[in-house]
């Protein structure tokens, strides 16, 4: 007879794994009230179950720094990307025009921080022009999970068990307009990081593989993980408990944990809150001033 879990032991797991932040960020998500979007279109502008606002207590801007994501190779290198090259990208530019036409004012200084009241959530909705990817392709995905496999017996770390596909948004700072303001200089931008933390699954698309977890940690069943990369079906026999060892002792056996686990759990307990996970933000000027043509 295999021993029920509670799916409330993984935060416990994560900390004796070294996953600090992974584990509070669930607690968080455990302890909150009921939250969650219907839609990915809700998701994205922040609305739950009720038609409402996310409320305050379901954004996070304390846990995730960026100089800890940053410690994290493949996060260092997107975050470079971003500054080095994606923010002047054509779609960049267009975007950037876009924004600064709304704001344009004969020889004005724009100072997005306090137009934005000194809020990231309004500097994020009113200023954002750029992002990129961590993990967010089917590319990046498969890759870590193999860096995963050869590197740490295919456990995840704290990276990916905190923030998954995650993105680095750049936003403006600062802008300088000409006499005629019809050209604006901009001379640094802000640069952080947002992620809803969340349970949602894709209308369609398999529940995504979290694991096959137990009280003292975290297991990768490969052909499991595989299948939720690509999004394939799980085969019937592989929806199992897996076990490590003696089965008579409980942390050995592992369970299978899916985003719909998670949704499960709401169900049961009317309780479990997705909420909107902000870092801090650091300013990068740009020397030369980009150029943008209103």
């Amino acid at each position: 007879v295999v021993p029920p879990f509670d799916l409330q032991e993984i935060p416990r797991a994560m900390h004796k794994n070294y996953m600090s932040k992974s584990a509070v960020l669930m607690e968080k998500w455990f302890a909150g009230a009921l939250n969650y979007s219907l839609t990915d279109t809700d998701e994205k502008a922040e609305i739950n179950q009720n038609g409402q606002p996310y409320p305050a207590s379901m954004y996070d801007l304390t846990t995730i720094k960026l100089d800890w994501a940053l410690n994290f190779r493949r996060a260092k290198e997107q975050y470079d990307a971003l500054i080095n090259t994606a923010i002047r990208n054509p779609n960049a530019m267009h975007q950037l025009a876009v924004i600064l036409d709304r704001y344009k004012r004969s020889s004005v200084e724009l100072d997005a921080w306090q137009l934005g009241g000194k809020s990231l959530k309004n500097l994020h909705r009113h200023f954002q022009f750029q992002f990129i990817g961590v993990e967010s392709s089917l590319s990046q995905k498969i890759n870590q999970f193999l860096v995963s496999n050869a590197s740490n017996s295919g456990t995840p770390d704290d990276l990916t068990g905190a923030l998954g596909s995650f993105n680095f948004y750049a936003a403006i700072a600062y802008a300088k307009f000409n006499d005629s303001a019809t050209v604006a200089e901009l001379k640094g931008v802000y640069v952080y990081i947002r992620d809803n933390y969340t349970f949602t699954d894709k209308p369609g698309e398999t529940s995504q593989y979290l694991g096959h977890w137990s009280r003292s940690g975290v297991i990768i069943v490969p052909y499991d993980a595989a299948a939720g990369i690509v999004n394939k079906p799980w085969l019937p026999y592989l929806d199992y408990p897996v076990a490590v060892g003696d089965t008579r002792i409980p942390g050995n056996i592992h369970y299978p944990v899916k985003n719909s686990s998670f949704r499960q759990w709401q169900r049961t307990h009317n309780r479990g809150g997705d909420f909107v996970i902000y870092s801090d933000y650091r300013f990068v000027p740009i020397y030369p001033p980009m150029r943008v043509y209103l």
